[in-house]
């Protein structure tokens, strides 16, 4: 078994899956290509043990002939967990197929929208309900997602342990730092406007200097200094404004909603590697992994190498992250009531008519509204740099 993983590691990427990886690598000899293929069925009966009792209750859920999402068995045996967003699209005539070949329909009961999970109820038949297990995978530990047939549909490892993903959770400050700023701390470009840092009295060509006793030296030091702050908490920032420096105590408040107005290159990023979820982020609670299911094996449980559920797949997010939602995280969810479907897709089919759809800019200055637009085109581009910081970060060699 650590043989066979220890291959898997070389280079120290762990690849999401045999298939996967023959595509991976160019010009295969015949010879190498058997090779990888004996690998790929060890990997698969030494792992299979893991995978027995996660996959009776992993089932593939259908509308017509279109797999639409993977799912977990709750409950008595009569209630499906799966993913909202790709569910919602089925438009009804849903039907569940579970690893001994049964076939039952199903219909939408029920909605966690936030997290964007569904509750489906199928007739006729009881299936095998999941076992949740409490224990929370380390740092590196390796996690497999079944098939309903035994077979592993992705695996990996944790890369980021549980986090929260949901913007709107976290507290806001509400300034913009000057990108070419050379000198110590973040020189402010622009406030928005309604925010704790106006409220405050912060204006542009300050600089902060400090958020407590922590120094800044930059906008990413910033933002970290301010990842472990609850909405509602007040921070003394040190802030030289002109000659002059100043302590000043801002009251934070929960980041603002805006529109996901992406900009092609970010998303080209995170379509690299293959197809992703539509629903992707803002999960409450969250554990990264570099596994790398399809969009249409979401849904399913995921086993640590003793075979305990410790969560469902939430999304593939892009080619190297997919999240997961840990099975104390579902356990609770499970124990608030589920919104009524017709609800939750009327309230979808007003967000797809709500999209603004974007338009070149007239020569020669901005239309209404432009102002806006700019800013949220500066967080766009900040999420740009942090995502290329985690892809230099992944090819730089450990030492």
């Amino acid at each position: 078994m650590k043989t066979t993983i220890l291959f898997l590691m070389m280079g120290g990427v762990l690849l999401p899956g045999f298939a996967q990886a023959q595509s991976d690598i160019p010009l295969l000899r015949p010879e190498e290509r058997q090779a990888v293929d004996q690998q790929a069925e060890e990997f698969n009966q030494s792992i299979a043990p893991a995978l027995t009792d996660a996959a009776k209750s992993t089932v593939r859920i259908w509308a017509g002939k279109r797999r639409m999402a993977y799912g977990t068995v709750i409950g008595n045996g009569d209630r499906i967990l799966t993913k909202w967003s790709e569910v919602a699209r089925a438009n009804g005539n849903l039907r569940v197929e579970s690893a001994d070949g049964v076939v039952a329909p199903a219909t939408i009961a029920g909605v966690y929208e936030e997290e964007d999970l569904a509750v489906l109820e199928i007739r006729g038949t009881r299936l095998t309900p999941v076992k949740w297990s409490g224990d929370r995978p380390a740092l590196g530990g390796f996690l497999i997602a079944p098939q309903p047939d035994g077979r592993p549909a992705a695996f990996g490892v944790v890369s980021v342990l549980e986090r929260n993903l949901r913007e709107t959770d976290r507290a806001y400050l509400g300034v913009f730092g000057a990108p070419d700023f050379k000198g110590s701390g973040v020189k402010i470009q622009d406030v928005a406007a309604d925010s704790p840092a106006a409220a405050a009295g912060l204006q542009a060509g300050d600089v902060i200097l400090k958020v407590g006793e922590r120094t800044i030296s930059g906008v990413m030091e910033l933002k970290s200094s301010l990842v472990e702050v609850k909405p509602g908490a007040k921070v003394t920032l040190q802030v030289r404004v002109g000659k002059d420096v100043k302590n000043l105590d801002v009251l934070l408040v929960n980041r603002p909603q805006l529109p996901n107005m992406l900009g092609d290159r970010l998303r080209q990023m995170e379509l690299m590697g293959g197809a992703i979820s539509q629903v992707r982020d803002s999960f409450s609670r969250a554990i990264q992994t570099d596994m790398r299911p399809k969009p249409n094996q979401i849904g399913g449980p995921v086993v640590n190498l003793q075979g305990k559920v410790i969560g469902i797949t939430m999304a593939r997010a892009d080619r190297t992250r997919s999240f997961i939602m840990p099975s104390s995280a579902v356990e609770e969810l499970l124990k608030k009531p589920a919104q009524d479907p017709t609800i939750a897709q009327a309230q979808q089919a007003k967000e797809r008519a709500d999209v603004p759809v974007t338009q070149n800019a007239p020569p020669g200055g901005i239309r209404p509204g432009g102002e806006e637009r700019m800013r949220r085109h500066l967080s766009e581009m900040q999420r740009l740099m942090e995502f290329m910081r985690e892809e230099m970060d992944g090819l730089e060699p450990n030492r």
